[in-house]
């Protein structure tokens, strides 16, 4: 065997070696007894920023010297598309095609070749862009490359892990496109002002969020974000036992949450129906609130408290997913172990 030979095994090696580190370091397959987890209870309402493949959200007509053209859709382009590269470069971020917009200044009239995503399908395109008439380029389409809102900490899981918001990020101008990768970050936030909840339409928490990151999304899955605290700041927080389904009752219960600045505070509620899941769902615990000083503030269930945990007999046992939009006082919540499992712990017999 030659010396090159003998570096690729070493490399390939190697590669193996560090992605058994990292899958250890990512939970990836951890199992627990119920009775042996402790997670410390969230609440806090947290900033979210999710940065997303290059997603075409629309395509629109662009005015130039001789009349009205749509660059993207005469090269068939459409919304949900997935922008990979252009003319072999890969796009990460909607600033690398600005930046190759300027660069296009010196070949009018050449095509753009795109390479693009479409249903796990890869595509290829030609886009002439459009000179308007002030002399700006302009390719005729609206793009996404993050998505910004705000959800409650679910759990931090040995002071490092943390689980948040009860149900799956997507971009609501483009529900069945997918995102294809998960990078983003979670930030303190501070609840400014609550808009009320009123039959027929949620209301919803407005919040500002800090300008640096306090822990890392690495997994954007149908029950909820998960990721790494990469600041100490919920070290004195007290911890809690799990209660699976078969210990969950209908009645009294809590939940943790935050409606004015940073102060997570428990609230009432009740229990009213339970369905038994074999399968990974969002919607398995319906809930009331009762609290009166609750519903005083928010009418009930708002956006920006999915992800607050559920505790009942002293043990979490979920969090909100949900708003019922005829009766905002009703809602409902995920199974914690479905959030552990996607997490990456198991809960065993």
């Amino acid at each position: 065997m030659d010396i090159n030979g003998k570096k690729s095994i070493i490399i390939i090696l190697f590669t193996i070696i560090l992605s058994l580190f990292i899958n250890i370091e990512a939970l990836g397959n951890t199992y627990l007894k119920a009775e042996n987890i402790y997670l410390s209870p969230g609440g806090e309402t947290i900033g979210i920023e999710i940065k997303t493949s290059v997603v075409v959200v629309d395509v629109y007509n662009v005015k130039n010297q001789k009349g009205t053209v749509n660059p993207a859709k005469d090269a068939g382009i459409i919304p949900g598309d997935i922008i990979l590269y252009i003319d072999g470069k890969k796009i990460n971020q909607i600033e690398d095609i600005k930046s190759k917009l300027i660069k296009y200044r010196d070949g009018y009239n050449k095509p753009l070749n795109f390479i693009i995503k479409r249903d796990n399908k890869l595509l290829n395109k030609k886009m002439y862009p459009a000179i308007t008439k002030n002399n700006s380029i302009s390719l005729g389409i609206y793009l996404r490359d993050n998505i910004m809102g705000i959800g409650t900490m679910t759990f931090i899981y040995d002071n490092i892990y943390f689980g948040a918001l009860g149900h799956q990020i997507q971009d609501k101008s483009i529900p069945k496109a997918k995102m294809y990768k998960t990078e983003g970050v979670i930030k303190k936030a501070e609840v400014t002002s609550i808009n009320k909840s009123v039959r027929g339409n949620p209301g919803e928490k407005r919040a500002t969020f800090s300008k640096e990151g306090i822990g890392d999304i690495t997994e954007n899955s149908i029950t909820g974000i998960y990721g790494k605290i990469n600041e100490d700041v919920f070290k004195n927080k007290s911890k809690l036992k799990i209660a699976t389904q078969s210990e969950i009752k209908l009645g009294n219960a809590t939940i943790l949450t935050v409606i004015k600045n940073q102060k997570v505070e428990e609230f009432e509620v009740k229990i009213i129906d339970l369905i038994k899941q074999n399968q990974k769902d969002i919607k398995g615990i319906k809930i009331q609130i009762t609290d009166k000083r609750l519903l005083d503030q928010t009418g009930g269930i708002i956006q920006g408290m999915s992800g607050s945990p559920i505790i009942q007999n002293n043990k979490i046992i979920g969090a909100i997913t949900h708003v019922l939009v005829d009766d905002t006082t009703v809602g409902y919540g995920v199974y914690i172990e479905f959030m552990l499992e996607d997490m990456g712990i198991n809960i065993t017999s």
